[in-house]
């Protein structure tokens, strides 16, 4: 029974001994199907991850130097690279797609205990009506604005 590749298109047979094969023996598609098998374990499994980056502080304190002599050996590369970095520090700066945009969700903003409160108006004399209140945090079951509770 032929299969299409899920890399490439094309239609192939299927070895005998690999029930649920998706790419074909090419070996692009093949370095396709291993690059998305790391992708994904790297992104739900929190020890193969530990694993692979203790994997590489290893590989880099066997091979000092590495990559200082990889770009100097490759200019291309590096200027290739320093352009993408611009452009990520760019977007960065300009705000494009806030990436903490719901970083509080589930987190207590204001810690329980006593704070000052101290009216805006007119800096000059911002002491002059201060409050010293109290601020109790309730829990995210409370029913906010509930009527004869």
């Amino acid at each position: 029974m032929e299969k299409t590749c899920l890399c490439c298109g094309r239609g192939f047979n299927p070895h005998p001994a690999v029930r649920h094969q998706r790419y074909c023996a090419d070996p692009e598609c093949q370095r396709t199907r291993k690059n998305n098998w790391q992708k994904e374990r790297l992104a739900g499994d929190p020890d193969y991850r530990a694993n692979q980056a203790e994997a590489q502080r290893q590989w880099c304190s066997r091979n000092k130097g590495y990559w200082r002599e990889y770009r100097r050996r490759n200019p291309a590369y590096t200027e290739t690279n320093r352009i993408r970095q611009r452009e990520r520090n760019r977007r960065r700066r300009s705000g494009g797609g806030i990436a903490k945009m719901d970083e509080l969700k589930g987190k207590t903003v204001i810690r329980s205990g006593r704070y000052r409160l101290v009216p805006l108006g007119n800096p000059g004399i911002a002491k002059m009506d201060e409050l010293i209140v109290e601020i109790g945090v309730i829990s995210g079951g409370c029913p906010f604005g509930a009527e004869g509770s």
